[in-house]
């Protein structure tokens, strides 16, 4: 049986990584992570232009978790 919960366990704080990745993206627009294959992506939102300052800001998208 321990090696089932240990399995549940490792289970459990790879589904919170996800979460936390998925909000942060949802929040600040760019999330870096590595896939199944090994290689590196990158996942972008929408920007909005600022024509007060050079950097584009992150249009936030807000979900039911951040509201």
């Amino acid at each position: 049986m321990g090696m089932v919960k240990k399995e549940f366990v490792e289970y459990e704080i790879g589904l919170e990584s996800v979460e936390a990745g998925l909000e942060w993206l949802t929040r600040y627009g760019v999330k870096t992570f590595r896939d199944f294959t090994g290689e590196w992506v990158e996942v972008r939102c929408s920007r909005q232009p600022d024509f007060f300052e050079v950097e584009e800001t992150p249009i936030p998208h807000l979900t039911m978790e951040t509201v």
